[in-house]
């Protein structure tokens, strides 16, 4: 699936389809947002989940610049070293 079908989907597709089919990849809190990074078809999704509502607010489908920028912290590549 490319960017463009994925995207054509409605939002609950979306999330269902990530949620069944994709890897989990890493997390991080974005003010009341815990967000989950997903790889999915070749793609990495972020689905925005709020707390204090109990409710999916976002899907975006994001570019793996974006996900080394916002993941850093959490990017872990020592054992390519040994």
């Amino acid at each position: 699936m490319n960017v463009q079908e994925f995207r054509s989907l409605p939002v609950q597709e979306q999330v269902s389809a990530v949620l069944s089919n994709g890897t989990e990849l890493l997390d991080r809190i974005y003010v009341y947002y815990v967000v989950k990074l997903y790889h999915f078809d070749d793609l990495y999704v972020e689905i925005w989940y709020q707390q204090l509502s109990n409710r999916i607010d976002k899907v975006q489908v994001v570019e793996i610049d974006d996900v080394i920028h916002l993941y850093e912290s959490q990017i872990n590549i020592s054992d390519l070293f040994r």
